[in-house]
């Protein structure tokens, strides 16, 4: 928050996403106590760069049971309430705990559900059924595992686009219909990250990649 307030960045150019940790509760009432003061730090953290309002806030994992769940959602509607936040998300979410919020037909729908979706692990079902319930699936650590078993066969896909085997694993995963986050301590390293959407693999390529981990 202070980095953001010091770079003189206007806020309108930034998409701002807070997390919540509050998965070893158990209960609805406990579990909406628990993410509702995991909601409050995140406002004072931020504060710091004089941030008073997220762009999206995230569970990062879903409480025991379907009441833990919506003791956590409830929390999160009240944040979206209160225009703290516009956008609710959750991470690690199965159908069945998608559907413990999504039974009540009033909830706000999460936007995203952040999930190990790659190269190397993507099971056949994991894009449906979040589509089916109209959320978007983020890739979360997108190249774990992906270049050390498959990077000489991505970097011989991506040697005819000028791309390198990093960025042919993120642009399978855009192409399958999911985006991914990214992170590195290296500016050069964080650039080629983003440089993936000036090209587009082949069906061919899509299906020789996928069936790499098969």
């Amino acid at each position: 928050a202070r980095a953001f307030k010091d770079s003189g960045i206007p806020r309108d150019e930034l998409y701002i996403c807070g997390t919540v940790l509050s998965n070893r509760v158990n209960g609805e009432e406990a579990a909406y106590k628990k993410t509702a003061q995991g909601c409050l730090e995140n406002m004072q953290a931020f504060s710091a760069g004089n941030i008073d309002k997220l762009d999206m806030i995230m569970l990062d994992y879903p409480g025991p049971n379907d009441e833990s769940v919506r003791g956590q959602w409830k929390a999160f509607e009240e944040m979206k309430t209160n225009k703290l936040v516009d956008d609710l998300a959750v991470s690690n979410f199965s159908p069945a705990q998608l559907d413990a919020i999504l039974v009540n037909p009033d909830a706000t729908k999460p936007t995203v559900n952040q999930l190990p979706f790659s190269v190397a692990f993507h099971p056949r079902d994991i894009l449906d059924y979040n589509s089916k319930r109209g959320v978007h699936v983020q890739s979360w650590s997108p190249l774990s595992r992906v270049l050390g078993r498959y990077g000489t066969e991505l970097a011989s896909i991506g040697k005819k686009y000028g791309k390198t085997a990093a960025q042919v694993g993120l642009r399978w995963i855009v192409q399958s219909g999911a985006s991914f986050c990214t992170q590195s301590k290296s500016k050069i390293h964080f650039e080629e990250d983003l440089n993936v959407f000036d090209f587009d693999l082949t069906s061919e390529e899509m299906k020789r990649i996928s069936q790499l981990a098969a």
